[in-house]
């Protein structure tokens, strides 16, 4: 079993222990830095058939991908990936947020803690 992520960030050891785990994923598979960076800076021109590609070239039924990023082009990947009868999933955290004010400044500190991986 595959899974692979269209997700920004690199999973934590209790993340990739799920997914080894519960998901039975043996290949976890990220995006080459270029198609990242892509990921990461979606703009309304951004065609989404790079990660249609790149799923259908590392994917096969049944076989997870883990997606989450802007919100549209999320959408279009998960309808893509259920059509090509790949398993869409999202990672489910809680967030503790800590605010500070520096004059005139506001500091605010984001730590996400991973609860567990869902389906869409």
């Amino acid at each position: 079993m595959n899974i692979v992520l269209l997700f920004s960030h690199t999973l934590t050891d209790p993340q990739i222990k799920e997914l080894t785990t519960d998901f039975m994923c043996e290949n976890i598979i990220y995006m080459p830095q270029d198609i990242k960076s892509i990921w990461q800076n979606i703009t309304d021109s951004t065609s989404s058939d790079i990660f249609e590609q790149f799923l259908l070239e590392n994917l096969k039924e049944n076989d997870y991908v883990l997606i989450q990023g802007d919100w549209g082009m999320t959408y279009k990947m998960i309808n893509f990936a259920k059509d090509h009868k790949f398993i869409p999933i999202f990672s489910r955290t809680t967030r503790n947020v800590k605010e500070y004010t520096d004059g005139a400044k506001v500091l605010k500190t984001s730590i996400f803690e991973h609860i567990g991986f869902r389906k869409y």
